[in-house]
């Protein structure tokens, strides 16, 4: 079994490193070659494909809010392992210029834009939401939904549920369009429009909802919230 798990793992980094040498480029480089990459001298005897798909599946940003022991429960890694994830995010967070500490104050759809840099180019719809203080400062971010190349499927009550959880005042939702165009489906009206309405009732008032792609659409600024 281990023997296989390695061939496997060998088979993966020789097919990443083949694309890294055509090109000398890592922009060519997929998030699962590059978890891969990073994965490598920490994994021997997991499958660094499943591991890398797995963490995909939750999505980067928040991953990168998880603890050591988070981490570790979620995909089986050690305490090592866990720190090593956990320094790579925050290297990506401080190059970024986002520090955990820094206080972000949400006044438009362009600062809700900055957040959101880490979607525009993913190639199947994520659904975000940013979770707001009565203040409107942001106090966390989480992927509610992983979907197809063009729809990904969200209810209102995992929307809510994270917003109670988090002792949020206002949230605002956003999602990306992978072919680029950032106008709304009849089906984005119809979400926006029942979590505009669930939130009335939960007392959580939804802002606004964007949705990324060459360029930026804001529900708000359009009127429709």
């Amino acid at each position: 079994m281990i023997n296989s798990i390695l061939l496997l793992n060998r088979t993966a980094i020789k097919e990443v490193k083949t694309v890294f040498y055509r090109s000398c480029d890592t922009n060519r480089l997929t998030d699962k070659d590059l978890l891969i990459l990073i994965l490598e001298p920490l994994i021997g005897n997991q499958s660094l494909s499943t591991v890398a798909d797995d963490i995909l599946q939750k999505g980067l940003p928040y991953l990168a809010t998880l603890s050591e022991f988070e981490l570790s429960t979620l995909f089986g890694l050690t305490e090592t392992q866990s720190f090593h994830l956990m320094s790579v995010f925050e290297i990506a967070r401080r190059i970024h210029g986002a520090s955990p500490d820094e206080e972000i104050i949400i006044r438009s759809p362009k600062d809700v834009t900055k957040m959101l840099w880490d979607i525009t180019s993913l190639d199947k719809e994520h659904f975000i939401v940013i979770y707001l203080n009565t203040k409107n400062k942001v106090i966390g971010r989480e992927t509610i939904s992983i979907g197809s190349l063009n729809a990904a499927v969200v209810h209102p009550r995992e929307v809510f549920k994270a917003a109670i959880r988090r002792g949020a005042a206002s949230i605002i939702c956003a999602h990306n369009h992978p072919n680029g165009v950032p106008d709304p489906s009849s089906q984005d009206i119809e979400l926006t429009k029942r979590l505009v309405e669930a939130g009335e009732i939960v007392g959580i008032e939804v802002l606004d909802h964007v949705i990324v792609g060459q360029t930026t659409y804001s529900f708000k600024e359009d009127g429709k919230i």
